[in-house]
């Protein structure tokens, strides 16, 4: 599909993005009768019989669609819907700590730690190479920057860098260019995480764990501005200045305020 081929090469997008987006336009195209002439009024109103999810996904994939087609006239000014953040009801820390030792998997408590402690997306953790380690800062780089998300920079605990050694000696491939988790999609941690949910009754989920990363450095007053950094809502520019050693290492202390509040065993 030419929209899927747009969405990777110009966007840069995820696979997780591109199913999004390509499941709202299979809701809004037939809406819309194409392939007949439609004007903008028409896209409005379809749009806005859409569900939330739908809406927002397909004015983001529609924008994408008709400016490729050299129709961007019919969605210029169309802003993409804006609604509330999502209100987590995150598990105390001792519910975190009796998760995480109802994991069942060894790369599954990894990825766990990886998490909590980094604050970095489940896709910047999960698709990490074993090069985005430095193992100096104890740090995780993943650099996966598109054209709507910049990657943060991760730290990590010295037990953590532990556990992550002895899982990357396990592996077949040990290149800076391998991935530290060689599996093809996510389904391996989010059934691991099943299963421990359903031993403890704990709900887990890593953006959780991302939000549960910033309220940590809050608590120990963190200016936003460094977490922001950390967590890869920072501009580029900005970014790229800490990449360097006396970036890192200033980052890190300012993690390191936060670390114990981060560990989870």
């Amino acid at each position: 599909m030419r929209f899927k081929a747009i969405c990777e090469a110009v966007y840069g997008n995820s696979p997780a993005t591109i199913y999004r987006q390509v499941e709202a336009l299979k809701l809004l195209l037939p809406a819309l009768g194409v392939p007949r002439y439609i004007t903008r009024q028409d896209l409005i109103d379809v749009l806005a019989k859409l569900p939330k999810w739908a809406r927002k996904e397909g004015t983001k994939a529609i924008r994408k669609l008709l400016k490729a087609l050299g129709r961007e006239d019919l969605v210029r000014g169309l802003k993409i819907p804006a609604y509330g953040a999502r209100k987590w009801r995150l598990p105390s820390d001792g519910d975190l700590a009796r998760f995480y030792e109802a994991l069942d998997r060894d790369d599954a408590k990894l990825a766990f730690r990886l998490l909590a402690e980094t604050g970095l997306r489940k896709s910047e953790v999960l698709k990490a190479r074993i090069g985005d380690i430095d193992w100096e800062h104890m740090a995780l780089i993943p650099n996966r920057a598109t054209a709507t998300k910049k990657s943060g920079i991760g730290f990590f605990t010295a037990d953590t860098a532990r556990m992550l050694k002895e899982h990357i000696d396990k592996l077949a491939d040990k290149e800076p260019k391998a991935p530290i988790f060689p599996y093809k999609s996510d389904t391996w941690l989010r059934k691991a995480f099943k299963r421990a949910e359903a031993k403890t009754g704990v709900h887990v989920a890593p953006q959780m764990l991302r939000v549960r990363f910033s309220d940590k450095l809050g608590e120990v007053d963190v200016p936003d501005r460094y977490v922001d950094i950390l967590q890869g809502r920072a501009p580029t520019s900005v970014l790229a200045r800490h990449y360097t050693p006396s970036g890192l290492k200033k980052l890190r202390a300012k993690w390191a305020k936060a670390e114990e509040l981060l560990r989870i065993a």
